[in-house]
């Protein structure tokens, strides 16, 4: 003979009760005040007028970027096109800009199967979100930083390339600049450009070095080597594209490891169809070595001094 606790009882005399009174809940929900069966209307729910930017993208037949023009080795303006260098495609490119980025941007035109070449849309570190909100340009590349503040009103692919943030400094001042405490120091200038991540990153961190603001991206690593400045603080990559066009003259401190986590990657507006589009692109350059064999070449490139 099986023996029941009085707790056991207990517990099912409540759940008989609860349960109870569910069904008769259920029960006398199935009718109306006038007696009639109760019918749930479901959700209206239409599809028939939603579309991507990339069916915008491929009915115009062409694609919008914009870009900067002012950060090597990503995104370059040339006014001189007879320093640009040859390639042996048969592809159409625009030939105001130059750079692995403005390779990436036909690259990704192409696989669009897009007619017409692609549209480059000059904008400022400062406007990349406006603009981009504005509708201005389908898509931002150019070795963009990939930031919280700007996710907050954008959406960006999967990251291309890892990077962080270090300091490109005269080498005859390669003794005294040895760490980011060494040039955060009174009377050191660091020099950086308007809108960007660089300037977020010293306003963070730069509490006694002064900080000078050079409007022309193109000018702030000339601002060091003139005297101008005394440090530029920027992207690692950048910093060793610098170095390796001024040998001797200007140095990166403590190379090879960066003062913080960044990744780059290209900003969309909010619109999943078309970044899931991209991140599918951005997948298979990085898995079959395109964007390696592309970064490296541009790394190599004399770039002109314009």
């Amino acid at each position: 003979m099986v023996k029941i606790s009085s707790n056991c009882v207990l517990a099912f005399g409540l759940l008989h009760t609860v349960v109870s009174g569910v069904s008769a809940s259920a029960s006398g929900n199935q009718y109306s005040q006038n007696n009639k069966p109760w019918i749930p209307t479901p959700p209206s729910l239409t599809y028939t007028n939603l579309t991507s930017k990339l069916d915008e993208i491929l009915s115009r037949g062409y694609l919008k970027v914009g870009t900067t023009g002012d950060y090597k080795p990503f995104s370059y303006l040339v006014t001189n096109t007879s320093l640009l260098p040859t390639t042996n495609s048969s592809t159409k490119i625009n030939t105001t800009y130059i750079g692995a980025d403005i390779a990436a941007a036909q690259s990704l035109s192409n696989a669009l199967a897009l007619p017409s070449p692609v549209q480059f849309i000059p904008t400022a570190w400062a406007n990349l979100t406006t603009d981009l909100s504005a509708n201005k340009f389908d898509i931002a590349m150019g070795g963009i930083s990939l930031t919280l503040a700007r996710s907050r009103s954008a959406f960006f692919s999967t990251a291309i390339q890892r990077v962080g943030k270090t300091g490109c400094i005269r080498c005859s001042d390669a003794s005294k600049f040895t760490s980011l405490s060494s040039i955060d120091q009174p009377g050191v200038r660091v020099v950086v450009n308007p809108g960007g991540s660089n300037q977020a990153f010293d306003i963070a961190n730069l509490k006694a070095a002064t900080i000078v603001l050079v409007k022309d991206n193109n000018a702030v690593y000339q601002a060091v080597l003139d005297g101008t400045g005394d440090a530029m603080i920027s992207d690692l990559i950048e910093v060793e594209l610098q170095v390796k066009l001024h040998p001797g003259e200007l140095c990166v401190v403590n190379p090879g490891d960066p003062w913080n986590f960044e990744e780059l990657a290209y900003m969309m507006g909010r619109d999943v169809v078309w970044k899931n589009f991209v991140d599918a692109w951005v997948r298979v350059m990085l898995g079959g070595g395109a964007w390696n064999q592309t970064l490296t070449t541009w790394m190599d490139y004399r770039w002109p001094n314009v």
